[in-house]
């Protein structure tokens, strides 16, 4: 039995439908049930900061799959979160030792970096200043899972990814705005002349890491950057995104100085939905060396970030209202 926290949501949904494709058994736990959810699956609706609740669930698992974590984009503040968000991993940790569970495969997550990482950025890159609350709230996590790993022998592995790309995606209100524009063909920008480097990832190939993680024993103890194959400039994206629905938005460049002096105004005016600690995003390469997950875990990416970014807006198109709804409400 496999078991699958947050699997009501977006990511946690398609690696549920995956497991299930191979004929896995899944068990679902989750806040409350969606119509994502598979109706293959076995699903139980808890809160994991009931410790009963979780130990019940991991009964008969012999994998976890953890996903549930309030995200970054929620309207719930940052102390209610962490109660939430570690207070919850540790209870599947702790639970998942007392059940005897073979694998624990954490999701982590690129913004443990920070918004500045090196270029590009591997598994042992600093981790001293990470994205906002949830950037340091997903190490704080993440350095349980190493904790309960050495000290208490969980075979665990952590996955840390980029923007995933796929139906369903609504976990940043930006991109949705952003994808909303080149629908409606409005006008797009990009800082300077648009070359710095971003990686999207597609979901099919994030689900081929987790189940890597889960299978593999080289995964045991090791953090993975699961990302694309090749990397692309910001125009780049914007550019596939406008060609893969047949948009006629343009694309004009504005110099770096004029954006930093716009970027608080327009947040300010609602224009744009982009927390002030993700500004430096937009001016500085985020590009993820994946050698270690080729090397460790046989990991073959199957799209471009560029294809990644075309595949995400058409998915966006097809359940757009639903989507949009869903973002605001969370």
């Amino acid at each position: 039995m496999k078991l699958v926290t947050g699997g009501a949501g977006y990511l946690g949904s398609h690696l549920a439908k995956e497991l299930l494709s191979k004929g896995e058994k899944v068990r679902i736990y989750d806040l409350k049930k969606t119509k994502y959810v598979p109706e293959e699956a076995e699903f139980t609706q808890g809160d994991m900061r009931d410790y009963e609740s979780v130990r019940s669930s991991v009964e008969g698992v012999d994998t976890v799959f953890h996903l549930a974590f309030v995200q970054s984009h929620s309207k719930m503040d940052e102390y209610a979160s962490r109660d939430i968000n570690i207070g919850g991993t540790e209870n599947f940790l702790k639970a998942s030792v007392e059940a005897g569970v073979s694998r624990f495969v954490y999701t982590s997550t690129i913004e443990i970096y920070g918004t500045r990482p090196p270029y590009p950025c591997s598994e042992d890159a600093p981790k001293d200043n990470p994205v906002g609350w949830y950037g340091e709230q997903k190490l704080e996590a993440e350095n349980l899972v190493w904790r309960y790993y050495k000290e208490r022998g969980l075979l665990s592995s952590a996955l840390r990814m980029p923007t995933i790309c796929g139906p369903g995606y609504y976990n940043h209100r930006g991109m949705l705005q952003l994808m909303d524009r080149i629908i409606d063909g409005r006008l797009l920008a990009t800082v300077g002349r648009g070359d710095i480097y971003g990686d999207f990832v597609y979901y099919k190939d994030v689900l081929q890491g987790y189940i890597l993680c889960a299978e593999k024993e080289e995964a045991v103890g090791e953090p993975f950057n699961i990302s694309c194959e090749k990397s692309a400039t910001h125009y780049e994206l914007a550019k596939a995104m406008i060609d893969a629905v047949g948009s006629k938005s343009k694309i004009i460049h504005i110099s770096p100085a004029i954006v930093r002096i716009l970027l608080p105004v327009l947040g300010g005016l609602k224009i744009i939905d982009l927390p002030k600690y993700q500004y430096d995003y937009l001016f500085n390469h985020n590009v993820y060396a994946i050698d270690k997950a080729k090397r460790l875990l046989g990991y073959t990416p199957t799209k471009s970030a560029s294809e990644s970014a075309a595949k995400l807006i058409k998915g966006y198109i097809a359940d757009r209202e639903f989507v949009k709804k869903r973002s605001q409400n969370y």
